[in-house]
């Protein structure tokens, strides 16, 4: 028997525990913000479009290891159509690394205009279909350039016509020989220490995995590189019995045996005409130094785009593949996946609401449901943003009214900061903008659409962030444009639709089946970016309008790099990327290793000092 003595304390206790649980539960009602964006801002005090730092306003410095002045400065040249997608791409990135970008339309008018006493270029890249092969000056001036001490990039090859029929643009290219004018691979290899994510190969395993994924360039001409070139991808030949060095090389480099000289990248595909580029470069320029430190954006972004079901919309659907309605099925069944997808990723959390998908249907949003899913993204401290989209064909203008409507009723005093605009065009993104109760929006979310920027403004005040990959339907394409856009600026976002589930058509897919591939895709293929910050929208916003307006120099001296960066607005964020160098300490921020030779720097000052070991400086090129 219980005495009456412990009868007492169990039931002491027990009433305690009752109202500890009851307080926390009260506490967090209480103190649950929710109806307050904390992201609202003066749009006036954000640095602009007109305000941030373009290509050509400001040249980056560089000194070498003895701490001299190098011969190459920060400027590049292009030869191209700067309208066309690797002119774009080109410009993009010069634009994002602070370099000076001049650009001719031929070998023949760089010569013709550069101007005297004008420092070399640290690159020169060249778009092929802009050179004259049957001129013998054009590879007379390539190498030329090559023992001046500039890196060529060749964003494109020759027609294999012409390669095939000039022995000397072979040697100079590194080619040994033409196995093929065309081979189609099974796979491809990328090598480990070019693009952030290390060594994979996009290569299926069968055939449901090659429908699924398999979008990369498997079709090319079959060139075998020679000796004095490093292979960074290659295909993989349907002949398993083909030697490694034996198989066609997609992106090299060709070296020219002395130190002084510059060295030539090929890329063997059409890598170079989207995003693709920026990373391609950004690596290639690293391939070219003792060291390079460059800044980036540091946000990983998870935008689950039209989410929450805020009515029982498609009820017949939802009754046949769930058994319950719409608003069960975002709340009970999918609300869990998702959070526990974003908790084990570490990435940021932005869901862009859609009040209702079929504007037509007369079933109208629940204020309470919005109420509830606003306190549970208060809690994950996500974003709520509202997505322009719609299943039925009403007019923009007619949803945008009545979403104000129900915004009133439901939340009268939040204000959303964020839009997800798909691939709405830019006339329907400024008539949206234009919207007064929308007047606090800072950054819209746009699909990728192949743009040769990833990330920029959409009107004087408000930037813009393009879609990087699908979460539901991941590609190997997808990946390696990851994977480069990761190098050139540590950026993603991930796109979560929940279309795909509110109307999934005639088929019987279910959520179940669809977060078996989101999960698979952002663990596998998302986990060596981790240690990139999660962001939501604003917060991506914010950082991204810090990157465009900060400027910064650097130079070197025995085993110290300084880095002095100027416009600082809160921290910002470098890569570093050393040969077989780590760093020993840091003044003015914190570091952190993300892969081997590869840093996370985080500036605090304006003044950063890193000190370095080994003592080993010279680059040799394998």
């Amino acid at each position: 028997m219980i005495s009456r003595r412990n009868y007492f304390t169990i039931t002491v206790i027990m009433a305690v525990v009752f109202f500890l649980f009851q307080f926390i539960n009260v506490a967090l009602e209480t103190w649950n913000m929710f109806e307050i964006n904390p992201y609202v801002a003066d749009k006036e005090t954000l640095p602009g479009r007109g305000d941030v730092l373009g290509a050509g306003q400001e040249a980056v410095g560089h000194q070498n290891a003895q701490g001299t002045e190098s011969s190459f400065q920060d400027n590049l040249v292009y030869i191209g159509n700067e309208t066309e997608k690797i002119g774009g791409v080109v410009q993009a990135w010069a634009t994002y690394t602070r370099r000076e970008l001049y650009t001719y339309g031929s070998l023949w008018q760089y010569e013709a205009e550069k101007e005297g006493g004008q420092p070399l270029p640290e690159m020169m890249i060249l778009d092929t279909a802009n050179m004259d092969w049957e001129q013998t000056q054009e590879l007379d001036r390539l190498e030329g350039y090559v023992k001046e001490g500039i890196n060529l990039v060749f964003c494109n090859l020759p027609d294999v016509s012409i390669i095939e029929g000039n022995s000397r643009l072979q040697q100079f290219l590194g080619i040994r020989e033409i196995r093929a004018a065309e081979t189609t691979v099974a796979g491809i290899h990328l090598y480990k220490g070019f693009l952030f994510g290390g060594e994979i190969i996009y290569q299926a395993q069968n055939e449901e995995e090659n429908e699924k994924r398999q979008d990369m360039e498997l079709a090319f001409p079959w060139y075998i590189l020679g000796s004095g070139t490093k292979a960074y991808m290659k295909g993989i030949p349907e002949d398993e019995t083909v030697q490694l060095e034996e198989r066609p090389g997609i992106i090299w480099r060709r070296s020219f045996g002395k130190a002084q000289w510059g060295c030539l990248f090929a890329v063997n595909g059409g890598y170079m005409e989207d995003v693709t580029g920026l990373g391609l470069l950004s690596a290639m320029m690293t391939e070219t130094k003792y060291y390079e430190i460059y800044p980036v954006i540091n946000a990983q972004n998870m935008i689950v785009a039209n989410y929450p079901g805020l009515s029982s919309e498609n009820e017949e659907e939802m009754e046949r593949l769930y058994g319950q309605p719409m608003e069960g099925v975002f709340r009970d069944i999918v609300w869990p996946d998702l959070i526990s997808i974003y908790q084990q990723n570490k990435l940021g959390l932005s869901c862009m609401i859609a009040p209702q998908f079929d504007y037509q249907d007369n079933r109208f949003p629940e204020p309470k449901q919005l109420v509830h899913y606003m306190k549970l993204l208060n809690e994950q401290k996500a974003e709520a943003g509202l997505s322009c989209i719609s299943v039925s064909d009403t007019p923009l203008d007619q949803k945008l009214s009545e979403d104000r409507r129900f915004m009133e009723e439901a939340l009268p005093e939040y204000r959303f900061t964020s839009l997800y605009t798909g691939n709405m065009a830019q006339e329907e993104v400024d008539a949206v903008l234009q919207e007064e109760w929308l007047s606090a929006v800072r950054t819209v979310i746009t699909d990728y659409t192949g743009d040769n920027e990833i990330i920029g403004f959409a009107s004087e005040d408000v930037t813009k962030q393009s879609i990087l990959t699908d979460g539901f339907k991941y590609t190997y394409r997808e990946d390696f444009r990851l994977r480069s856009v990761e190098t050139a600026l540590g950026y993603s976002s991930v796109l979560v639709d929940m279309n795909e589930v509110a109307y999934s058509g005639e088929g019987n897919e279910t959520w179940k089946d669809i977060s078996h591939d989101f999960k698979w895709n952002t663990k596998f293929y998302l986990k060596p970016f981790r240690n990139f910050a999660g962001t939501t929208a604003s917060q991506c916003d914010e950082r991204i309008r810090n990157f465009y307006t900060l400027k910064y120099t650097e130079n070197r001296s025995g085993e110290r790099i300084d880095l002095m960066v100027s416009d600082l607005r809160g921290p910002a964020w470098f890569i570093l990327r050393t040969k077989d160098e780590e760093i020993v300490s840091m003044e003015g921020g914190s570091w952190q290793r993300l892969e081997d030779n590869i840093y996370l720097l985080t500036v605090e000052n304006e003044m950063v000092s890193l000190n370095m070991k080994p003592d080993r400086y010279v680059y040799i090129f394998e």
